[in-house]
């Protein structure tokens, strides 16, 4: 998962994001990350539009968004 956050983040492009929200809903949206901290991650996303702060331990997966193999 760490890879993926990285990938995000240096690469400036977004990935799959699977998380817990605060209601205890899962949740899957295409986040571009832009920050990682020790415990949590900041991210934007279009649907819905803004930006969202996560802590890591609810992420469930992270994955290269449909139609990127992680080439540049």
């Amino acid at each position: 998962m760490e890879r993926f956050l990285r990938y995000s983040l240096e690469k400036q492009r977004p990935i799959r994001l699977i998380f817990f929200t605060d209601e205890g809903k899962m949740k899957q949206v295409n986040a571009q990350i832009v920050g990682v901290e020790e415990e949590m991650v900041r991210f934007t996303c279009l649907r819905p539009k803004g930006e969202f702060v996560v802590s890591k331990e609810r992420i469930l997966s992270a994955d290269y968004k449909r139609g990127d193999e992680g080439q540049e």
